[in-house]
């Protein structure tokens, strides 16, 4: 056999270099990587080929800077003169309400 790592001919088994196991399947091209397979456990991921790996890293990369860009968006919002203007009417009319009792 012959080392897909280093190319050494004539081997057994194993790679006597880098010690890589020969006889096991290597991994190939899914057609498409979907966000659900990040719930994959370690062994279900380990099948995956390096390409598809970094698909779904990129995928799930881009989920988490959605999910970032809503927390400043609703942190942002939180400040507007707008959101204050409605928390003022607010506690006006609950403060009438307190007082009209």
């Amino acid at each position: 056999m012959i080392c897909s790592y280093c190319g050494t001919e004539g081997l057994e088994d194993s790679c006597s270099f880098y010690g890589a196991t020969l006889n096991i399947k290597r991994p190939k091209l899914k057609e498409f990587v979907v966000l659900e397979d990040v719930e994959k456990p370690f062994n279900g991921l380990a099948c995956f080929h390096t390409y598809d790996l970094l698909v779904l890293l990129r995928l799930v990369r881009k989920e988490r800077t959605k999910a970032y860009n809503l927390m400043l968006t609703l942190k942002k919002d939180g400040k507007s003169p707008q959101i204050e203007q409605a928390m003022v009417k607010i506690q006006k009319t609950y403060m009438s309400l307190i007082q009209s009792v």
